[in-house]
């Protein structure tokens, strides 16, 4: 497996240059300059912390048409926590070249303070094509912006690779030029971040972890904006379920809303381990692999069917045959979703795959567009108010795989209005939260070097006692150790979390740790007779898990919120010795 970057390149590049025009304003050797830029997007102010300088380039400055002497300049600024590069738009009471330097801050919403760097900052000397061990010792880190690009082709003229022009902007070597090659183009202004290893040889993140790492942090900071607690639509759609003339007489639309509180389980289901087992399959989190296995079902038996109708001197099905065999045999989803849910049977000893909670919602959001006119479905927008200010915040945090619980957000604001455009607003934003807890699968989910794994289930299971709504959060984690040649299967260590925040009790968090037969647990509860009854109950609890034939460690009671998650993530580098 070849890395995606590689130090030397094939070809060397020569570091450019970029013209000054007479008027654009200079900084002179060791000064640097001050500018005040206008956004012209004030939510371009979001990509900014508060207080955090960034590096930028201008990518393109030109004169504002009928503004006084004002100039428009698209700025591409580098982000050190997703290593993506974003392009704002401002404009400069003076003109500044294309490829000039700076520093970056937000001071308002409508306003950024550009440094221009001087020009003694600016990279000198020949590009490195090799590390020096006294200036990169093995295990230091650092982080490159692309500069250029070109393409590198053979001898016949096919393109094989880009040439890349790295400066180092963090770490051993800040301000040196690298000379690097890659597989993939690299947009001028990316971030690179990468390590030394022991060889001395630069370590890259590969390009497809390094794309599959933003969309996830994309998809987090997306889904935590548009989320929203259970509560809110579960409360409606029972409102309505108990007087059906407040819905259209659509029984589509009945039958939809039925469906979605057919998957709430009750306390007395969450009492056996059938019915816990259950409700985790029906929680949403395994929609999308469901749904493909799903799929490949369908396809099996029509290509089956129609191979049996072949005739001896028919041939093999070709891939676009196959693909022909697919598009007839899988229902669209439209259709296959409120199929399924027919089929449910509340209680099951085992639910059918692709029958849960998230599909109910899907479900229930089609139907609901299909009941709204085409210029209606802005209503997904978010309205002003708390709940705009909140997706402001959210986009603001420097979100990253691992938070737990995911707070509780119940934006009565969405479902005052009792009308379809408020319910399909509460809809989409408790799809918005199952979503979340499934990014946060995704990016705690790893895979070590040393051949370690850690795997981890984050969901949330509504419940309903009577008329009330409530849920729990749920998080598991298995650890499996490096492969043993001394024990072939490892025994893996298991972590469950459990938070509830329960009118009675308030907030109460379980933890359960369980490697080979032991197992320990302990309790956080913010209340202080929470925890007193907490306390009481644990000889009981010690009793029922030696009846189950476990050995038990210690169980413990505490005050306050546990620590987060334990984690050992790591990125996963391809190393190409230099």
């Amino acid at each position: 497996m070849s890395s995606d970057f590689r130090l030397p390149p094939t070809t060397s590049i020569p570091p450019s240059a970029p013209t000054t025009p007479a008027a654009a304003p200079s900084a002179r050797s060791g000064e640097a300059i001050s500018l005040a830029l206008q956004l012209l997007r004030p939510i371009d102010a979001l990509q900014l912390g508060t207080g955090e300088k960034l590096p930028a380039e201008v990518v393109q400055s030109s004169p504002r048409a009928n503004s006084g002497g004002q100039f428009d300049v698209l700025l591409r600024i580098a982000r050190a926590d997703t290593g993506a590069p974003v392009n704002v738009q401002a404009t400069s009471p003076q003109p500044v070249s294309t490829g000039t330097q700076m520093v970056v801050q937000a001071l308002s919403q409508t306003q950024l303070m550009a440094i221009l760097q001087p020009a003694s900052s600016a990279p000198t000397g020949d590009p490195l094509t090799r590390l020096d061990p006294a200036q990169f010792p093995a295990g230091s880190t650092l982080q490159a912006r692309v500069l250029n690009q070109q393409p590198i082709t053979d001898t016949a003229g096919k393109q094989i690779a880009f040439a890349l022009l790295a400066k180092i902007v963090q770490g051993a070597g800040n301000g040196s030029l690298l000379q690097l090659t890659s597989s993939q183009p690299v947009e001028p202004g990316s971030r690179l971040n990468a390590s030394v290893g022991a060889q001395g040889e630069l370590r890259v993140l590969a390009s497809g972890a390094q794309q599959r790492q933003l969309d996830l942090l994309q998809g987090l900071r997306t889904t935590l904006q548009n989320q929203a607690s259970s509560e809110p639509l579960l409360n409606r759609l029972d409102q309505l379920q108990a007087s059906p003339r407040a819905l259209p007489a659509v029984p589509a639309l009945q039958q939809a809303v039925a469906q979605v509180l057919q998957q709430i389980a009750t306390p007395q289901q969450l009492t056996t381990a059938t019915g816990v087992a259950n409700a985790i399959k029906q929680s949403g989190l395994f929609l999308e692999p469901n749904l493909a296995k799903l799929a490949d079902s369908f396809i099996a038996q029509a290509g089956a069917k129609q191979a049996g109708n072949a005739t001896p001197a028919g041939t093999a099905e070709t891939g676009t045959h196959q693909s022909a065999i697919a598009q007839r045999a899988m229902p669209a989803l439209d259709k296959l979703l409120p199929l399924l849910a027919s089929l449910s049977t509340p209680g099951a000893p085992e639910p059918l795959a692709g029958v849960d909670l998230k599909g109910t919602l899907v479900n229930l959001l089609i139907t609901l567009q299909q009941q709204l006119p085409p210029g209606s479905l802005n209503a997904l927008n978010l309205p002003p108010g708390p709940w705009q200010q909140a997706s402001q915040a959210a986009a603001q945090q420097q979100l990253k795989p691992g938070m737990f619980p995911l707070p509780t957000r119940a934006l009565q604001a969405l479902g005052d209005n009792n009308d379809l455009g408020s319910l399909l607003r509460l809809t989409a934003a408790l799809l918005s939260r199952i979503q979340h807890h499934q990014f946060q699968s995704l990016g705690q989910t790893q895979s070590f070097a040393d051949g370690s794994t850690q795997t981890t289930w984050q969901l949330e299971i509504p419940m309903r006692d009577g008329h009330q709504f409530s849920h729990v959060q749920m998080r598991i984690q298995r650890d499996n150790a490096p492969p043993n040649a001394k024990q072939a299967e490892p025994v893996p260590q298991w972590e469950v979390r459990l938070s509830f925040n329960l009118d009675e009790l308030g907030s109460l968090q379980a933890i359960a740790r369980l490697r080979k037969d032991k197992v320990s647990s302990e309790f956080w509860a913010e209340r202080a007779n929470t925890l007193s009854l907490v306390n009481t109950q644990l000889t009981e609890l010690r009793d029922r898990l030696l009846a189950k034939g476990l050995d038990v460690g210690e169980l413990s009671c505490h005050r306050g919120t546990p620590p987060p998650p334990r984690q050992a993530l790591q990125q996963t580098w391809i190393d190409e010795v230099t």
